[in-house]
């Protein structure tokens, strides 16, 4: 009966009983992850800079509610950075935990980022929404409760980093989130995967299987190197949807990409003068080609269409792809993704990055090795070698070292680095030490090695009259670590800093031992355990990331050219007078794709240690700082060797050029010194 009925035979208002049984059995209606996280989520001021209740843009409600879809068992998320994904993951698991509970993986790329999201999104998304009040302990003292996890009535949340393989394999979940999957290191799993059980992201997938069609697994991360981004390569494999917006003008309904195939559909007036370019820049219509205003295309965006282009898949995938085209005026304007653009297009690492973050799209590698031919017709006429002269825009020194044993040698190659990564070979040496008989001595033998500690100690005259030290110098443990190890420690040579934060260069000419990983996303791939170290009395072994540092080298190598007119060229490399033979090396190896679809670089070449001896030196610049260095810093390095009106005159200590300009030298028999023209051993 409903309350009229009662009134009208005398009661005033419905039993209490009644009251409690229509409570008990109304139906609720289902709210998909948009209209719920639209009613519950409250943004906080520790992660968003809007407060208040959440209102989600037109395009993000697509990729909400496939979440939610009962249909669909995976959501890919490929966009640009600060656009959707962590919201989307936050909004995910407090949707869970509220309405359909059970045990959650959220896997971190390492375990500080595991640390920072509880800390600062879930804990104040748990104090702020009241739907999820007494949901999750506000302690991590209580014994059920910690930071990285998390129970609730249900189910639990695990926070877990990719480098930690049996955090990944050892639980039994229902929904897995993977937040920036191509920060995984690309062997995640490690040991896991060394056991041949495959990768350790996918073991975590199995571990949902028991849950059958009610799991779900979201992978989420801006894209990074065709071929080799694992969240390109699972959009590839999704259904793969964009947003088609409506062009205010004709109607047509497009994707908005700043340029394709056709052009630039994000055009400027290229008349003014270049600081005045970006103001004048609009998205134009590609059918149409007439120019939109900031609030017209923020009207399009805001009612997109998401439409699959690959259907032949069995919709339990869901791809979704967007880039910084899609967001407010008030975030970005066409204005300001041209000026990032125009900044960063003469220089390669800078547009890599303009394309992964800003555009949303995979960086497409040359990765094949430049011709050798084309590389020597380029030679440069400075000095080099023990009478070398660092360019005025040559502000630090790296060395690196390689230990060959047929025939017993030491390898070593000095670099000069600049603004953008320009980079200078100052000199090529092949280190040898002979006995009294002529005979070679083995790697092991001390006067091998003192001939590298000279190297490492002598101080290098720069253009501008002052010297420089090398700063780091990198040498390969692969072949035989034990001298290595022996080198490392002599007094009075210094090591990194290890710390909390990671590693830290704290004096010139430190030694840092290292080795080659196939890492493809990162040049300082990885650092040797402490516990290990003490077995090698106090020796960490710094992982250099091969794959990503050779698809860099081959890139700008093939790109990246020195200018007629001597100005700054970011990202060149420049090659003295060297012989081909060094050429030959740097070009040993090609990139090839495996029929698995993993990169590998494939030698062709018998002398391939110019191209590791580039790579480490490649890794010392990094360890250094040459990726995350201010413009602040650059600017004290570069007072730092402004021009003297009267040269400095080199300590005793220093060693002066034995040898004409030019000319790089190596020990003979008999302690003389002979020419060896591109430092190697004919």
């Amino acid at each position: 009966m409903t309350i009229e009925e009662f009134q009208e035979i005398g009661f005033p208002y419905p039993p209490p009983l009644f009251q409690e049984f229509r409570e008990v059995f109304k139906v609720h209606r289902w709210l998909n992850l948009a209209e719920w996280s639209e009613k519950n989520i409250v943004l906080s001021p520790e992660y968003s800079a809007a407060t208040g209740n959440l209102q989600l843009y037109g395009w993000q409600r697509g990729i909400f509610d496939a979440i939610s879809d009962p249909s669909i068992e995976q959501v890919i998320i490929m966009s640009g950075t600060q656009l959707v994904k962590s919201l989307a993951i936050m909004c995910a698991i407090a949707y869970w935990i509220v309405t359909d509970p059970g045990p959650i993986l959220l896997v971190e790329p390492k375990k500080d980022a595991a640390t920072q999201f509880s800390k600062r999104r879930l804990a104040p998304m748990s104090r702020d929404c009241p739907a999820l009040k007494g949901k999750l302990s506000d302690s991590v003292h209580e014994g059920s409760s910690t930071t990285l996890s998390k129970e609730f009535p249900g189910g639990n949340l695990l926070i877990v980093s990719a480098r930690t393989p049996i955090d990944l394999a050892q639980h039994t979940i229902r929904y897995l989130v993977c937040d920036e999957i191509d920060k995984y290191s690309e062997d995640v799993g490690g040991s896991v995967q060394r056991q041949g059980e495959g990768d350790a992201v996918d073991l975590a997938w199995e571990r949902a299987m028991t849950y059958g069609s009610r799991r779900k697994r979201v992978m989420a991360c801006s894209p990074t190197v065709a071929g080799v981004s694992r969240i390109g390569k699972a959009y590839q494999q999704s259904d793969q949807r964009k947003p088609y917006a409506a062009c205010p003008h004709c109607g047509f309904r497009q994707v908005l990409r700043f340029r394709d195939k056709t052009g630039y559909h994000v055009k400027w007036d290229s008349s003014v003068s270049e600081s005045m370019r970006p103001a004048t820049a609009r998205y134009h219509c590609v059918k149409c080609d007439r120019p939109w205003t900031e609030q017209e295309r923020w009207r399009a965006v805001n009612d997109v269409e998401w439409r699959v282009e690959n259907p032949l898949t069995d919709g339990k995938v869901a791809g979704f792809w967007v880039n910084h085209l899609y967001v407010p005026p008030q975030w970005k304007r066409c204005s300001d993704i041209t000026r990032h653009f125009l900044t960063a297009k003469d220089d390669r690492q800078n547009l890599k990055t303009f394309i992964n973050t800003v555009l949303a799209e995979e960086w497409v590698e040359e990765g094949e090795a430049p011709e050798k031919e084309k590389l020597f017709a380029r030679r440069e006429a400075y000095a080099f070698g023990d009478a070398a002269v660092i360019p005025q825009r040559g502000l630090f020194l790296t060395a690196a070292a390689d230990v060959q044993e047929h025939p017993p040698r030491l390898e070593v190659e000095v670099k000069a680095w600049g603004r953008g990564r320009e980079n200078w070979s100052i000199g090529y040496w092949v280190l040898q030490a002979f006995a009294s008989n002529g005979q070679e001595l083995p790697v092991t033998s001390a006067e091998l090695w003192d001939q590298l500690e000279e190297l490492l100690q002598r101080d290098w005259l720069h253009a501008s009259g002052h010297y420089l030290p090398i700063l780091a110098m990198c040498i390969d443990t692969g072949r035989n670590p034990k001298p290595v190890y022996e080198f490392t420690r002599r007094p009075g040579h210094r090591q990194l800093h290890y710390g909390p934060g990671g590693i830290k260069l704290v004096a010139h000419r430190t030694i840092v031992p290292v080795k080659g990983t196939p890492d493809a996303l990162r040049i300082i791939a990885s650092i040797s355990k402490e516990d290990a170290a003490r077995r090698r009395q106090g020796i960490r072994i710094i992982g250099i990331g091969t794959h990503c540092a050779k698809g860099e080298i081959f890139d700008l190598l093939r790109h990246a050219l020195p200018h007629p007119d001597d100005s700054p060229s970011p990202g060149c490399h420049h090659f003295p007078l060297y012989d081909m033979v060094y050429f030959e090396g740097l070009t040993a190896e090609v990139r090839i794709v495996t029929e698995a679809g993993k990169v590998e670089y494939e030698q062709r070449y018998k002398r391939n240690e110019p191209l590791d001896l580039a790579v480490y030196n490649r890794g010392a610049a990094s360890i250094v700082g040459i990726d995350r260095f201010t413009e602040e810093a650059w600017r004290k390095l570069e007072t730092a060797v402004e021009p003297l009106e009267k040269p400095e005159t080199p300590p005793a200590a220093r060693p002066e050029a034995p040898m004409p300009a030019g000319v790089p030298v190596s020990p003979a028999p008999g302690g003389q010194l002979r020419p060896v023209r591109g430092g190697f051993l004919r």
